[in-house]
């Protein structure tokens, strides 16, 4: 997981006459990410598989593991096509809810953490900015859980729980951003997780 970085931004508190900028600056660790991450994940496993017990009063792990979705040959490669998707999801949040053009939003991928990325180079509306952060988990998570709830299918619940979990990040800065106003314009920051609030003479990176 890319470190998030917690930055307020202020007028100067030196002329940079007189030796530059002074910015006071606070930054969330990866391991304090992934330390957030972990009651988050036990919230939402308890939650989905807790609820489809209740409902089909049975939850065999063997019988889940046991089936032909869940074998490594076809979890794997669904996995990195589905992670990719992740991605490519707020690429298309950034173009079509953002009326963003292309050429001004990313799809990569970053060697050094083997993750892929989308970047949205110019600001975003923060309603815009928080619809591109849950969309993923929407589809790709939440949905589909609730359809693994409904019809039984424990396989994927599993899918759902885990692509649920992928998208903590994403829900980590929802909350960081929660009393940024609707209007309220959004830089995402083209290498940490997360965005810079553009205020008039200030600015607070999340």
């Amino acid at each position: 997981m890319r470190e998030f970085k917690i930055r307020t931004c202020k007028p100067p508190l030196i002329p940079p006459s007189e030796g530059g900028h002074k910015y006071p600056n606070d930054t969330i660790s990866s391991l304090k990410a992934n330390l957030l991450a972990i009651p988050l994940s036990i919230v939402i496993i308890s939650l989905l598989a807790g609820t489809y017990f209740l409902i089909w009063e049975r939850f065999s792990i063997m019988a889940t593991l046991s089936s032909p979705f869940m074998k490594l040959q076809v979890f794997l490669p669904v996995f990195i096509v589905l992670a990719y998707l992740h991605e490519a999801i707020h690429w298309l949040a950034f173009s079509i809810f953002g009326k963003v053009d292309s050429k001004h939003c990313r799809l990569g991928f970053q060697w050094k953490t083997l993750t892929p990325y989308a970047h949205c180079s110019v600001p975003l509306k923060a309603s815009v900015y928080r619809i591109s952060l849950i969309l993923p988990a929407l589809l790709l998570g939440i949905i589909p859980s609730i359809v693994a709830i409904i019809f039984g299918f424990s396989w994927l619940l599993v899918y759902g729980i885990v692509f649920t979990i992928t998208g903590g990040g994403d829900f980590i800065i929802l909350w960081l951003i929660r009393k940024v106003e609707k209007n309220q314009l959004l830089q995402d920051h083209h290498t940490r997780c997360g965005c810079e609030v553009i205020i008039p003479n200030r600015c607070q990176s999340y």
